[in-house]
């Protein structure tokens, strides 16, 4: 494996440590959204590098000469296309939840004027 390859590798690891990290322990909502999104991207990070081929000259999955050396050729060189669709679905499915939850989080700011969780939970005892 290269070293970029292994750097890949080790920055995707780490970002989702600090990512989760930042859900479990930081009360802030608004940090725990912008550490959800940052799980998210990682995650299609990670989707994405599982669909790359290490070769020397990788083609996008688009068919354009349908003679069998084409076929052949597109077979070994292309990259994989199912992780690509898979996460620019996953992308606009992100989007909408992070919507969904910065609309909770000022709905919460603006009915108890607090973002922080553990204040939220004394509210409620």
């Amino acid at each position: 494996m290269s070293f970029w390859i292994s750097l890949l590798v080790v920055s995707i690891v780490v970002t989702v440590l600090i990512a989760l990290y930042g859900i479990a322990v930081r009360p802030n909502l608004v940090k725990k959204v912008i550490c959800l999104v940052m799980f998210s991207d990682m995650i299609n990070v990670a989707v994405i590098f599982i669909g790359y081929r290490n070769i020397s000259n990788p083609v996008p999955p688009v068919l354009t000469d349908y003679s069998a050396r084409g076929v052949e050729m597109l077979v070994s060189h292309a990259v994989d296309p199912l992780p690509q669709a898979f996460t620019i679905t996953a992308i606009v499915i992100g989007l909408a939840v992070t919507v969904l939850m910065s609309y909770g989080v000022i709905h919460i700011n603006r009915k108890y004027g607090t973002v922080d969780a553990r204040k939220l939970a004394r509210w409620e005892e």
